[in-house]
């Protein structure tokens, strides 16, 4: 089942009003007792169905390593105990450690929003795929898809600079690509910055691992780290290409 992580995260809160009134409705009698009569509810699937997506939101917070203003600890703290039967049962509970993580997500909501808009349409979904992927423990997909949102994102930008050649340059593979841009970076304004070019070496070593049948491990520090490199290279202001372009038409260098 495709699961929007980019998108829930920028609706964490609205995921949280939906968990509330859900699990006070079930568990709670409307919020008319206290005190759960199923001391394991926290267990069951009718729970955890509105949880997991708190929870995926919870995880990708920290992934990005977003920024919770000395929140931190309270934050996923608090999350976890949304977990435990012991922290849980009691409403008042309940809405306490909930509260907090609302809490966590607003002080992120800046953070938050600069991600989510960062993507097209394309990447998004490659990005997404490379999330789950990651949660589920599948390393080798998860640099894949976080090396092909890279590799869309630089066609695009070789492609604003050098229009004319869109179609050759879509036929090449990433390590192609990568030559081309490297050992051709006047012609292409040098659109990449030069703080990202680790990367793309990064990312046609890694993706040569991950979907060819060599001995290398991915381990998931290494997953994490490409899709870390990627998420920063996509995210970076100035690899955006609605920016990219207006800075050639500034310039007067666009084609």
């Amino acid at each position: 089942m495709f699961i929007d992580y980019i998108s829930n995260l920028e609706n964490a809160l609205s995921l949280c009003d939906l968990f509330e009134t859900s699990v006070k409705t079930i568990f709670f009698d409307g919020g008319q007792i206290q005190e759960s009569s199923d001391p394991g509810f926290v267990s069951s699937r009718v729970y955890r169905d509105y949880f997991e997506p708190i929870k995926a939101c919870v995880e990708l917070c920290r992934i990005l390593k977003l920024q919770f203003q000395n929140f931190e600890y309270e934050f996923y703290n608090y999350a976890s105990s949304l977990e435990k039967p012991g922290d849980t049962r009691n409403l008042k509970e309940l809405e306490l450690n909930l509260r907090a993580v609302r809490l966590g997500f607003r002080i992120v909501n800046k953070e938050v929003s600069a991600f989510c808009l960062a993507f097209d349409d394309e990447e998004k979904i490659r990005i997404n795929e490379a999330i789950h992927n990651h949660f589920e423990d599948c390393n080798f997909s998860c640099v894949a898809m976080s090396v092909s949102a890279v590799e869309s994102r630089l066609l695009k930008l070789m492609c604003l600079v050098s229009p004319q050649s869109e179609q050759e340059l879509e036929k090449k593979t990433l390590g192609q690509l990568i030559y081309e841009y490297v050992t051709n970076k006047d012609s292409y304004k040098n659109v990449v910055p030069e703080k990202h070019e680790p990367l793309l070496q990064l990312c046609n070593t890694y993706r040569t691992f991950s979907v060819h049948p060599k001995k290398q491990r991915i381990t998931s520090r290494l997953a994490t780290s490409i899709l870390n490199l990627a998420i920063e290279f996509l995210t970076d202001q100035n690899t955006k290409p609605e920016v990219v372009k207006a800075q050639l038409s500034a310039s007067g260098e666009d084609k």
